[in-house]
């Protein structure tokens, strides 16, 4: 059953307040990836920079065209572009938002960092990012955030 992954974080919300009314746990839901798939893709996670001024949050940008990377320009692709918002000091990822091709599938890695706490920093310089291929543009974004 392919929905089984999606929902299990939920499902063992659900399952832990029904046996345990007294003791009612909350699902997070900052993190949630989403994704529109137009042409071109749209996704995002996280906050976005409104949502970091309305909270007050210092944060930086980091920004990258599709077209800046060997893939993208080989596609000719002029608008795709990559965005990530961190935290100064700490690189702590705040939101990505990506428009272009396969950005649902791009901003999975943000996802990843952003979940498990890996910092823009270590996500941009410690694997190794595939050359040519388009995940550069994530890479490039990171990099940008000058962190």
């Amino acid at each position: 059953m392919p929905l089984k992954h999606v929902a299990n974080r939920e499902a063992k919300v659900v399952a832990h307040n029904l046996r345990h009314p007294d003791d009612l746990v909350a699902a997070d839901h900052d993190l949630v990836p989403a994704a529109v798939f137009t042409q071109p893709q749209i996704a995002s996670v996280g906050a976005t920079e409104q949502d970091c001024r309305d909270r007050g949050l210092d944060y930086v940008v980091g920004l990258a065209g599709y077209g800046d990377v060997a893939y993208g320009w080989a596609m000719e692709d002029t608008t795709g572009f990559c965005k990530v918002l961190a935290e100064p000091g700490t690189g702590r990822l705040l939101g990505a938002h990506l428009m272009g091709a396969e950005a649902s599938t791009l901003i999975q890695p943000l996802v990843l960092a952003a979940t498990l706490g890996i910092d823009a920093t270590t996500l941009a310089e410690s694997p190794y990012w595939i050359h040519p291929a388009l995940t550069e543009v994530v890479e490039n974004a990171l990099l940008d955030l000058g962190l």
